[in-house]
Order: C-alpha cells, then sequence, then structure tokens
C-alpha cells in the first residue's frame, strides 16, 4: 500500500517517492471535494476524491491506494 507522508509527499510500493509543495496538496485536496482530481509526477498519478488522497497510479504496479500518514 502506498503511504502519505506528511504534508506534502507520497511513496509508493515500488519505491518512488512523490513530493509536492504544501500550497499543491492543499488545493488539490480542496478541488476534489465534489469530484476527482488527479496530480502527476512524471509516471505516477496520485488521485485526490473528498478531500483526501485516495490512490496512486503507478506504471509498475498498476494501482496502490493510500494507507495513512507515517
Amino acid at each position: 500500500m502506498a503511504t502519505e507522508l506528511f504534508p506534502s509527499s507520497f511513496r509508493c510500493d515500488c519505491g518512488e517517492e512523490l513530493d509536492f509543495s504544501e500550497g499543491t496538496i492543499h488545493e488539490m485536496k480542496k478541488m476534489s471535494k465534489n469530484k476527482h482530481v488527479r496530480l502527476g509526477e512524471g509516471k505516477h498519478t496520485i488521485i485526490f476524491h473528498k478531500g483526501e488522497a485516495k490512490e496512486i497510479l503507478c506504471p509498475k504496479l498498476k494501482k496502490c491506494a493510500i494507507t495513512s500518514f507515517e
């Protein structure tokens, strides 16, 4: 399972770590209140819905659900 690292980073099961600014993550969570929103860095894509990061689409693993803050 992928892990959300507080406050603005994510680690995929494949070992990739995605780092964003806190402002970007805050805006994505805000925009995702009523719809799915995607944020990509390279080949990985984070999907936000209802104000939370729900999963990472990984080209190696196909899909990883977000588990928790670390």
